[in-house]
């Protein structure tokens, strides 16, 4: 009884306000209570050390790191100036290399005479004149092959007005009859704006990025008092009159696809109508590359992140949707039949990615995350081999070789999880790998479905991108314009089309077709068609 009445007042009583003298006065037993105590907290604190370290790190590396989830080299200091390895020389100018023949000297075709192939071009002629030659050659010449070189200029923007001229005509008799020629329909009533104008704008924005209020002082440098309402105006107008009849046939087209990849990212409206601060979301649906003949790229904007939005656009869709481990695709499927959801692998991956690139060059084979990134990396490096085989060979070498390998994933990294603290970035990459297993597991059974949802993130980084530039949107129209016309620039790139000719061409077609009621020409007008395809001749791929 006297051990247990020292023993509470030891726990009472702060360790730190012990003196020594009180110290000696204390019996064995309830010293070895305060150590043990002590030990406890030291754990206890280590572990919370620990952890923060972890997240110190994991937060530098998500700020300052390499992006990429290689983790097999470790690069130095960044140049402050370049943004860019101090150690790496960049790519020099490709030269064109002097090939001596007899006679003069010729230039072989070279990465230059590639790069400027199909350009028009410019020719001057450089001569000597007939007393120069006189003197040179008294008693005659005669001249030799030319020797060409090549140099790329350009020629800054050129504006033209358009300036219609609609003749009039009366009946001699004077009977007050009067006939106008017929003239083009303009793109919106009693405004300079043409297609080619809108279409400058369109692909400034959503191609190149750039801001309207910068387009609108470019246009002043030019002499030109283009404000940035107008050209705002210009495109939810061309977006809500015209372009938004090619938009829901590129929305009918991504739901006949077999497979969709799904993505979304917030950005801030202005005046929603709600509390400042409220994130709105753009939805990016993609469709497979099993899916070649008919790329399509769908943005949707929407309020919110609930799941009513996907169910909504996915109503009709019966297929195979890739996202990431979002639990609103999962609790979809428990809501609709005929709709499979397939997980990332990337995003897998990436959880421990991130913290063997925040651990640098400590990093060790034996560190569960590096385990687990090169399981999940020989993975994906075999079903990298199987990428040109038919749909079938596909699936059947997946569970010949690929099944096993994840089976013994799955097991390990149960057997693991025990092994980590489970606020860990370790802890938390396999339990989010264990939580994911019944998705992750969905391209064994179908050639069709990719490991990763990459197509989705490479769709919708081009929208984070211009996000960064123009930062928010001030209206909802203004979303819903962003929507339908970012699907448009990117289904164009997706079939290798040059976007500003594609979306100047549609706009040019839909301006005469606008009082139509008959709407079976815009099939003509997707960026598969034979129509496009002749029209918009597909860029060359480097």
């Amino acid at each position: 009884l006297y051990y247990c009445i020292c023993g509470m007042i030891v726990l009472m009583k702060n360790f730190s306000t012990f003196t020594k003298d009180e110290l000696k006065k204390l019996y064995k037993t309830s010293l070895i209570l305060i150590i043990g105590s002590l030990q406890d907290q030291i754990e206890r604190i280590s572990g919370q050390l620990d952890t923060l370290t972890e997240q110190i790190a994991l937060m530098n590396q998500r700020s300052f790191g390499r992006k990429t989830d290689r983790f097999d080299q470790f690069p130095g200091q960044l140049s402050f100036f370049s943004g860019t390895d101090s150690s790496v020389i960049p790519d020099a100018e490709p030269e064109v290399t002097e090939v001596t023949v007899s006679a003069h000297t010729r230039k072989a075709k070279s990465r230059r005479e590639d790069l400027l192939e199909g350009l028009p071009a410019r020719i001057f002629n450089h001569t000597l004149s007939a007393e120069e030659l006189a003197a040179q050659f008294p008693e005659g010449y005669k001249e030799l092959p030319v020797e060409i070189y090549k140099r790329l200029s350009v020629i800054p923007e050129t504006y033209m007005v358009d300036e219609h001229h609609v003749h009039i005509y009366a009946s001699k008799k004077n009977d007050g009859r009067i006939v106008r020629a017929d003239r083009p329909k303009d793109m919106f009533r009693n405004s300079i704006a043409t297609p080619s104008l809108v279409s400058d704008v369109i692909t400034s924005k959503f191609l190149n990025h750039i801001p309207t209020d910068r387009q609108s002082k470019h246009f002043m440098e030019n002499g030109i008092p283009l404000e940035t309402n107008t050209l705002s105006n210009w495109l939810i107008r061309s977006s809500e009159v015209y372009l938004g009849t090619i938009y829901d046939e590129l929305k009918n087209a991504i739901l006949g696809s077999k497979v969709i990849h799904a993505d979304e990212t917030p950005f801030n409206v202005i005046r929603d109508g709600r509390d400042p601060g409220i994130n709105s979301y753009m939805w990016v649906y993609r469709s497979g590359a099993c899916d070649k003949a008919h790329p399509v790229v769908i943005y949707d904007y929407q309020e919110s992140r609930r799941m009513d939005h996907p169910e909504e656009f996915l109503k009709d869709y019966n297929g195979i949707l890739v996202t990431d481990g979002y639990q609103v695709y999962h609790s979809l499927v428990k809501k609709r039949t005929g709709l499979l959801v397939a997980g990332c692998w990337v995003h897998a991956k990436r959880k421990f990615s991130e913290l063997i690139k925040s651990l640098g060059k400590n990093v060790t084979d034996e560190i569960i995350a590096a385990e687990a990134s090169k399981r999940i990396s020989r993975l994906f490096h075999l079903d990298k081999q199987w990428k040109d085989l038919s749909k079938e060979d596909r699936e059947k070498q997946r569970q010949i070789v690929l099944k096993p390998l994840v089976d013994d994933f799955f097991a390990w990294a149960k057997e693991s999880i025990l092994k980590v603290p489970a606020e860990s970035a370790t802890g938390r990459g396999l339990q989010y790998c264990i939580n994911q297993e019944q998705f992750l597991r969905v391209f064994l059974s179908n050639g069709d479905v990719p490991m990763n949802n990459n197509l989705a993130e490479q769709a919708i980084r081009p929208f984070t991108i211009g996000r960064k530039n123009w930062v928010t949107t001030n209206s909802i129209e203004g979303a819903k314009s962003n929507a339908i016309l970012y699907s448009l620039v990117e289904t164009a790139k997706a079939n290798n089309l040059h976007v500003y000719n594609y979306i100047n061409y549609i706009l040019e077609e839909l301006v005469k077709h606008l009082d139509n009621t008959d709407r079976s020409f815009i099939k003509d007008l997707l960026p598969w068609s034979d129509n496009i395809r002749q029209k918009c001749p597909i860029l060359k791929k480097s």
